[in-house]
């Protein structure tokens, strides 16, 4: 073979096989769907947390006005609520744990552009601040940032973000909780 050839096939390899990764990836963004992830500002002590038998999910607040589309607000405060509680991390008790959070970042494009701008890297973001409050004394328990983001060109918009935001709460929590309190919970026997 020529060393023209040979350059030539290897260019086409490669420019194959980077469209096969762009397809892989948004394969697996396509199923995975939002993902849900958490940086803590406030450190929760693991012992005080486990202390607390319930919890109390105030809507979250928009603190960047017009920009966040209100669709945006209702699935973070629809999803959030609904995927600590299915997480089974808290039931009911005297001792209530009380979680409020601001959007604090939006970025989103819905439609074709939305879906050309994942393909291309782009992603979807909701951040939202959080803290964790004593409902009976208001002291501050923890705080976090907490994110969902999706990297979908099929599985997008304000319902996908929702589920990612409430994620990142939930996997926060689960993270902070001792082992055996949160199998205990889990298990329904604590």
């Amino acid at each position: 073979m020529t060393r023209k050839c040979v350059c030539l096939c290897l260019g086409a390899a490669l420019l194959g096989s980077s469209g096969c990764t762009t397809a892989l990836k948004q394969a697996y963004y396509g199923v995975r769907g939002a993902a849900g992830k958490f940086y803590e500002v406030k450190v929760v002590d693991p012992n005080v947390l486990a202390g607390y038998e319930s919890v109390d999910i105030k809507p979250f607040t928009n603190g960047l006005g017009p920009r966040v589309p209100s669709s945006v607000m209702l699935e973070v405060n629809d999803d959030t609520p609904r995927i600590i509680t299915e997480s089974s991390l808290f039931s009911s008790g005297d001792r209530v744990l009380r979680v409020s959070g601001t959007v604090i970042h939006y970025t989103g494009k819905s439609g074709l552009m939305g879906s050309v701008g994942s393909v291309i890297g782009g992603a979807e973001e909701c951040v939202c601040r959080v803290q964790l409050h004593d409902d009976a004394t208001e002291e501050l328990i923890g705080e976090a940032v907490c994110w969902g983001s999706v990297k979908s060109a099929v599985r997008r918009g304000a319902g996908e973000l929702g589920i990612g935001v409430g994620k990142g709460v939930c996997a926060w929590l689960s993270e902070r909780l001792p082992p055996d309190v949160k199998s205990q919970r889990r298990d329904g026997s604590g």
